[in-house]
């Protein structure tokens, strides 16, 4: 925002110093980027005092006098001005100094004189046309002040970064409060009641809300009679030394008004609007209007109307309509005053694309008891410079209340704990003072359960504009910035050592990720959308959560439209495009979220999962073995699955079910930890690999990192490498060909007993020799004790009770 320090000095007394206000502005949070002087520069000249004055030796028209500029000698200077005399104050430019034109000035002898410098006119200074005559100044200043602190010489403006919580500083009178809260002077409000004619606003217009959530309130002055033309010349430079530009008296008086008060006003021309109300709405879906740049906008519900009895004529907060503006023939103007929530006004200008003035403060938060004062100025100033009479009254209507707090508890120890000082109550008061805060009246503190004896906490109105302060540390940030950061005492932050730790989810991730890059899998990163369409690639059943996503306001693309439920698009489409790259074996994964909407209207469940696919090259390499048939894909993701469940530190197992849609159904398992089914693994259905045009087999894994987060870790057992020998011992054994080759491990090590070290698989065989329905599995035992050797007859009997239990548990003949 820019300031002109001109105007801001009609509404406060500043300080001598531009700098030292800019140094108090910037600490107390308003940032001064820039301080911009648009006169000339002054900074090398200084008040000089005419000491003596007498006549040149050898020019009639010349004098020689001599000027203390605040040095240890006075300075002898030849003039030729005629109203130079001794006594005065002057403008003195020593030899060296650099003039506002770029001349330098130099030593000079004039008719056999030497002249240590200028006693300038102000052409010489840049401040006029006038140089028969020296410039005399009328100050009290002693002489070698700088001139520049005694002459004023054009505008000085302050550039200042308004932040987004502190729209009540996007004024002049904003500013002139923070000037008071620095350096204490009183803020002089300009009057704002305007004089009234004998005709009631009622007979002109009435006023109606029927959206109260989006329009809290809406004021409307009416100011008939009026001639438009240009505004003054002394409004149209302060509009442009505030960066606005004059358009017409009307124009600029709303926009002078919202650069004094910070409250936006726009003004109709009355006899535009159709059927006597202004009536605020929320807009239809599909209604367009033109707007004030002349484009016409398609308008959406979320969007708040000002429409009249023949449709809109302004969108509210954000820009007027064309068919109500005012022009050169308007003559009745009607002045709009109001206050809108601040989240339709941002949303609604984000939406077309629309930054105005008015969006920028209404945005932000305007003051809410300041509408009708606003409108009363903009009425006040309209019927002095543009003519015109102010009709009796003001048309109003209110919605629903506006956001803001009232009242706000603080205890003076809060304060103190907070910020390390020992500021005591009235300090605090004082500094709350300075800002507008005031101690909430007996009435209010006792109705509010306060005290403000001792330490107790008190009670402290806050003022109307101030929509940033909400709670207690908001009240304990003004008397940090009041009494000043630099003074607050830099102290050792106290407390317990306890220990850290990351969160559960952030640490299996982290491990998932160690795994898998282990197992040579690359991760990937993919942005957390997917295409609708790829739930039908997957065939997923209409009734498959993983249909319930969430959609995308904005999106980037169709393809892009949808947050995803699940990570398996992502990477079958990086998969398709890595193939079309010609890249021979893909190995890629994912850590991410999916996002699964529960109930409609709620936000969605954020579950944490890894996802990978894999594929196999189709050439051997030179390290690889050359064989005719690899085993099926599946295999490798399922070693890969499970040594990845156990990096997380559970004990997972592979149990077949109906397999997913997409999965193909002799090659797919579900992977369970206790009886809970945590995840899946198998190879990609042909036709599922067709749909996304990929075209080599295809294996996937998918955990859900969430569905462990309540299972208890498996407990990690150590146990003494034994230096004894291991005995192994071989057993093939015929069972049902639709037995499951785990429940028959499980079983063995249940009963082998304590010294059973370890089973495994190790071959699988069905076909000439076995009997129909059957197949024969073998398995490798391995016995081991730690303390001494086996007997044979120890792992004998072991074995024995082995072969024993498969016969009577699951039929198995020992072949």
């Amino acid at each position: 925002m820019l300031v002109p320090l001109s105007w801001l000095a009609d509404w406060i007394e500043l300080p001598d110093s531009v700098e030292a206000l800019a140094e108090s502005l910037t600490g107390g949070g308003l940032e001064v980027d820039a301080i911009e002087r648009t006169g000339p520069d002054l900074s090398a000249l200084v008040v000089g005092d005419v000491v003596e004055h007498g006549p040149h030796p050898n020019a009639d028209r010349l004098s020689v006098c001599r000027v203390d500029a605040g040095d240890d000698e006075p300075f002898e200077v030849v003039c030729g001005a005629p109203n130079v005399a001794a006594g005065q104050k002057i403008a003195f430019a020593r030899v060296g100094t650099r003039l506002p034109d770029g001349t330098r000035l130099k030593k000079s002898r004039i008719r056999s004189v030497t002249s240590m410098g200028m006693i300038c006119s102000e052409r010489e200074l840049g401040l006029g046309d006038e140089h028969e005559g020296i410039l005399v100044l009328d100050t009290d200043a002693p002489a070698g002040t700088p001139l520049a602190d005694v002459l004023s010489a054009g505008e000085t403006i302050l550039e200042i970064a308004i932040t987004a919580n502190r729209g009540d500083c996007a004024s002049i009178l904003g500013i002139a409060r923070e000037v008071r809260a620095h350096f204490g002077a009183a803020v002089r409000v300009p009057t704002c009641d305007p004089p009234e004619g004998e005709r009631a606003v009622a007979e002109d217009l009435r006023v109606e809300i029927t959206d109260p959530e989006g329009c809290h309130r809406y004021d409307a002055r009416v100011v008939r009679g009026v001639r438009v033309g240009p505004s003054p010349n002394w409004m149209q430079q302060r509009l442009e030394a505030a960066g606005m530009r004059p358009i017409n008296v009307v124009v600029d008086v709303t926009n002078y008004v919202m650069l004094e008060l910070g409250q936006p006003l726009h003004a109709f021309d009355l006899d535009r609007l159709r059927g006597g109300v202004i009536r605020v709405r929320s807009a239809e879906a599909g209604e367009r209007m033109t707007t004030l740049d002349g484009v016409e906008r398609t308008l959406d519900p979320s969007d708040l109307l000002i429409t009249d009895g023949g449709g809109p004529v302004a969108v509210a907060g954000v820009i007027g309509g064309g068919d109500s503006e005012v022009s050169d023939a308007t003559t009745n103007l009607l002045i709009e005053s109001a206050h809108f929530r601040p989240g339709r006004v941002r949303l609604t200008a984000k939406r077309l694309g629309v930054q105005t003035d008015a969006s920028y403060r209404f945005e932000r938060g305007v003051d809410r008891a300041g509408v009708t004062r606003a409108a009363d100025r903009a009425a006040r100033l309209i019927a002095e410079l543009a003519g015109g009479e102010v009709s009796r009254g003001v048309a109003t209507a209110t919605g629903s209340t506006p956001d803001g707090v009232d009242e706000i508890a603080l205890a003076p120890a809060r304060v103190n704990g907070l910020l390390g000082t020992a500021l005591s109550r009235d300090e605090i008061e004082a500094y709350l003072a300075r800002v507008g805060v005031e101690p909430a009246t007996e009435s209010e503190s006792e109705s509010g359960g306060g005290g403000r004896h001792g330490d107790e906490p008190g009670r402290y109105a806050i003022p109307s504009h101030r929509n940033d302060l909400r709670i207690a540390e908001d009240l304990i940030e003004e008397v940090a910035r009041i009494h000043g950061l630099d003074r607050i005492p830099a102290t050792v932050q106290v407390g317990p050592l306890v220990g850290g730790g990351a969160p559960r989810s952030w640490t299996d991730a982290e491990r998932a990720r160690d795994t898998l890059w282990a197992e040579g899998v690359t991760e990937v990163m993919c942005f957390p959308f997917l295409d609708p369409r790829d739930l039908d690639r997957l065939d997923l059943a209409e009734s498959d959560p993983r249909r319930a996503t969430l959609g995308v306001v904005n999106p980037i693309a169709e393809s892009h439209s949808q947050l995803r439920s699940t990570l398996l698009p992502s990477l079958l489409g990086l998969l398709r495009e890595n193939r079309n790259r010609q890249i021979d074996r893909v190995r890629i994964f994912e850590v991410s979220r999916v996002f699964r909407v529960e109930k409609e209207g709620e936000l969605p469940e954020e579950d944490l999962c890894v996802a990978a696919v894999l594929t196999r090259s189709d050439q051997n390499r030179l390290w690889e073995a050359k064989t005719e048939a690899a085993p099926p894909l599946f295999f490798e993701a399922k070693g890969i699955a499970l040594r990845l469940v156990s990096a997380l530190g559970y004990r997972a197992e592979l149990r077949p079910g109906a397999p997913q849609p997409y999965q193909h159904p002799g090659a797919s398992a579900g992977i369970r930890v206790g009886r809970r089914v945590v995840g899946e693994v198998g190879e990609l259905h042909p036709d599922a690999a067709a749909r996304f045009a990929i075209d080599v087999p295809c294996a996937v894994i998918e955990l859900s990192l969430s569905a462990l987060a309540d299972v208890p870790r498996q407990e990690k057992r150590f146990r003494e490498v034994s230096r004894h020998p291991q005995m192994q011992r071989d057993l093939a054994v015929l069972v049902d060909r639709d037995q499951r080759a785990g429940e028959l491990v499980d079983a063995i090590r249940r009963k082998g007993g304590d010294h059973l070290a370890s089973v495994e698989v190790f071959d699988r065989y069905e076909g000439q020799g076995v009997p129909e329905g059957k197949v024969s599995l073998a398995f490798r035992l391995v016995f081991q004790r730690v303390d001494r050797t086996l007997t044979d007859g120890e792992v004998t009997k072991s074995v024995d009770q082995v072969v024993k239990m498969l016969a009577n548990q699951f039929g198995g003949e020992l072949r």
